[in-house]
Order: structure tokens, then C-alpha cells, then sequence
């Protein structure tokens, strides 16, 4: 790329950021590291702008969770402080949960569950993972029973495979398989495949299990390959079990 239209785009992105009202830091990163800076303020800043997606929200607080670790908690903490009310502290809670901070979480989500917001799903679920996360299994499965009691039309894969979770992690194995082999036909993923097999295995049908893991990388082998990439993770631990 020549040099002068490299210029041309710093001057237009840190343009941008002064009009936009976005982080003072943008510009000194813009200046000092202008292709990293650019791309990660294309990444971060703009393109979500063009899309709400859960995808393009998770691209976003990772990309600034590596170029400025802990940004995302900082802010919500910020906004939490600004008004104490449920939007924020659910926003403010995810960001605790994903830097590992489930008691804060915890302490956040108790004081946000109440009155009208009592019995709101996606906070009673972030409750129910915070809980998880610290290994509370008996409460934590004690709150998505209390969801599914409160919210009986809710379908949410996420809590419907946190539940199967809790329910192994309970020792209520052969009930958590059922669950598993629920969630799985909807789960958008291979998380729920490869855990509904570990959970075979640990309930002693090896058999069953090895089918499981087998089918897993049978039908991913059949799906786009950004399924392929996305889901690598589950799929590579899928085989090592099948080898090892």
C-alpha cells in the first residue's frame, strides 16, 4: 500500500475517533502503531457498528481484551457506578465472568434480582454460571431449576447445557445424559456432543461414548468449514479421546 494513502486512512480513522467521542488512546495508537492500530480500531470500534450480532460483540471484547486487558471490566465498572440498574450490572457481571471474577459476578447479579428483575432469565442465568464457575454446583443447579420454574417458555441453549452440566457435576449422571442428548440436536456448537460423550464414558458405556465422539467428527467433516474452525476446539479434544 503506498505510504501517502497509509496517511491518508490514519488521518481519516483518528478523524473518526475525535468526532465519535471514542477513547483518547485510539489516537496515540493510531499514530505510533498505525497499521495495528488501524486494523484493531476497524475490528473494535466500526465494524460492530454495522452488525449486533453475538458474534461480532465477542470479536470485539476479545481484540480489546488483548490490546488493553481488563478495558471491558473497567468500563462496565464505570457504567455499574454511573447507574446501579439491571442493564448494567448484567453488562457489568459478563465482564466479570469472562476475566474470572464469578464471586464479584455473584455479588453483582444478588443485588440486581430483585423486584421487577427478580425472576429475569438472563440474569437468573448468569447467576446460575457465576455459581458454576465456583464450583457451587448444588446452588447453581438450584437457580436454573428456579428459571426454569419462573420462565417455563424460555429456551436457551446455553442454560439448558449449564443444567445438564450441574446435574453430572451433582453425580445425577445418567439424568444429565438425558439432558445432554436433548440440548445437543439444538446446541450450536459441538460442545454439547463432545460433553454428552465424556459423560457416557463416565457413566461406563465406552461403547456408546466412542459412537458419540466418531459421529461428532463424521458430521463435521460434512459442515461448512467455518463450522470446522470455530468448533476446533471440541473436535480435536473429540479425537484425542477417540485415540488415546
Amino acid at each position: 500500500m503506498p505510504i501517502y494513502l497509509t496517511y491518508f486512512i490514519q488521518i481519516l480513522l483518528v478523524i473518526h475517533v475525535l468526532k465519535t467521542g471514542r477513547n483518547r488512546y485510539w489516537i496515540w495508537l493510531l499514530l505510533f502503531l498505525p497499521m495495528i492500530g488501524g486494523v484493531a480500531y476497524l475490528v473494535i470500534e466500526i465494524i460492530p457498528e454495522f452488525t449486533s450480532s453475538i458474534r461480532g460483540q465477542r470479536t470485539r471484547r476479545g481484540v480489546r481484551n488483548l490490546i488493553d486487558p481488563g478495558a471491558d471490566v473497567r468500563a462496565q465498572a464505570a457504567a455499574w457506578e454511573q447507574s446501579a440498574n439491571a442493564d448494567n450490572g448484567r453488562h457489568y457481571a459478563q465482564a466479570l465472568l469472562a476475566a474470572d471474577r464469578a464471586p464479584e459476578a455473584e455479588k453483582i447479579l444478588d443485588q440486581v434480582l430483585d423486584g421487577f428483575f427478580k425472576t429475569d432469565p438472563a440474569l437468573m442465568l448468569l447467576k446460575a454460571r457465576s455459581q458454576f464457575d465456583q464450583e457451587q454446583w448444588g446452588p447453581s443447579l438450584a437457580t436454573l431449576e428456579d428459571l426454569q420454574k419462573h420462565n417455563p417458555d424460555l429456551r436457551s441453549p446455553e442454560g439448558h447445557l449449564l443444567y445438564a452440566q450441574a446435574l453430572e457435576q451433582t453425580d445425577r449422571v445418567d439424568k444429565a445424559i438425558r439432558e445432554y442428548r436433548a440440548v445437543a440436536g439444538y446446541y450450536p456448537g459441538a460442545q454439547a456432543r463432545f460433553l454428552l460423550g465424556l459423560a457416557l464414558k463416565k457413566s461406563g458405556q465406552e461403547k456408546e461414548a466412542e459412537e458419540e465422539f466418531s459421529s461428532m467428527i463424521r458430521d463435521a467433516e460434512l459442515a461448512p468449514a467455518h463450522f470446522r474452525k470455530s468448533e476446533k476446539h471440541w473436535l480435536n479434544l473429540a479425537g484425542k479421546e477417540l485415540n488415546g
